[in-house]
């Protein structure tokens, strides 16, 4: 029997009346390539959602690098450059942190209450990923100037805190 299995092109026609080549499953180097192609499919799928997906430890690192990069050199705003939202968006893709293939990051700006407004001089954002329970509270200060026609630089002062804000 072996003997005969062994006679069995590894490829054959495709049955379906298309002139395609498929692996013979009445082979048994044809049944070693369909699993192996089955697995390689698998193991592609799997390594191409590791690395999109964010994990807490790369989340806290990035926003940590972030933070430092915004406070070490003046930033110039302008109503063309979109505002500290931006400015956070932009320092967390630049930290070198997280995921190889993108992976989903919400930068929210938190809006204060009348009364925390009346005394506070810092702006809060919540840095957040698809991918991961963990938040973080970014506060920026100065509070981010009007947009206008003529551009402001700021240095920033940034500080973290683990959790929603």
């Amino acid at each position: 029997m072996s003997r005969d299995r062994d006679d069995e092109p590894i490829m054959i026609r495709e049955k379906w009346g298309t002139n395609h080549y498929v692996y013979n499953p009445n082979n048994p180097i044809g049944v070693a390539l369909i699993i192996g192609s089955l697995l390689f499919a698998v193991g592609g799928i799997y390594y191409l959602h590791a690395s999109s997906s964010w994990s807490e430890g790369e989340l806290s690192d990035a926003v940590r690098v972030a933070a430092r990069d915004l406070e070490r050199h003046p930033r110039t705003l302008g109503s063309w450059t979109g505002g500290y939202e931006s400015l956070i968006r932009d320092a967390l893709k630049e930290s070198g942190e997280g995921p190889s293939l993108g992976g989903v990051l919400h930068v929210d700006k938190r809006t204060a209450t009348s009364a925390e407004k009346a005394g506070s001089s810092v702006e809060r954002f919540e840095v957040s990923a698809k991918d991961v329970d963990a938040a973080f509270c970014l506060s920026v200060s100065p509070p981010e100037p009007e947009p206008g026609l003529t551009s402001v630089t700021v240095s920033l002062s940034v500080s973290v805190e683990e959790g929603g804000c």
